[in-house]
């Protein structure tokens, strides 16, 4: 897995927010995306890019997350999703491949990564879904960029 410095703008997202427990992240996703894009299209709106969600630091199993989609500037919560902002700045990224079920092993691979730079991971984190189940049946295929941001 190659990891490299990037750099990013802001970027605001619509999703559902809640603190989940690691074993129920495969229940939340699904009803998290379906409640974002059902939010969207009630706007007449479309992502702005791929789904994404923002993990805020990880306490005794669990994980304040937001999974939704990126969405232009200003696009107002609803009922069922909230807004929140990927934060700009400096960034460490690097794309898994593969199933999401070993995606912890690239998030320990970047962990490794800061400590041999001398850094520490940040608590805040994001996963962009670039490649997924809805459009490559084969999970060894899938792709999903992780964002660690630094500045």
């Amino acid at each position: 897995m190659e990891i490299v410095r990037g750099e990013r703008e802001a970027q605001e997202i619509v999703g559902l927010h809640e603190t989940v427990g690691m074993e129920d992240l495969r229940e939340f996703f699904p009803r998290a995306m379906a409640a974002a894009a059902a939010a969207l299209h009630e706007r007449g709106m479309e992502p702005t890019g791929p789904a994404v969600a923002l993990y805020e630091g990880l306490r005794a199993e669990q994980f304040e997350v937001t999974a939704g989609y990126p969405v232009p500037a200003g696009a107002a919560p609803s009922d069922q999703v909230v807004a929140a902002m990927l934060p700009g700045g400096a960034t460490v990224e690097a794309v898994h491949v593969g199933p999401y079920d070993r995606l912890r092993e690239s998030h320990a691979e970047l962990t490794a990564w800061f400590q041999e730079n001398g850094m520490t991971p940040p608590v805040t984190v994001w996963e962009e879904y670039v490649v997924g189940p809805d459009s490559l049946a084969d999970p060894n295929g899938w792709q999903t960029r992780i964002v660690y941001p630094v500045g």
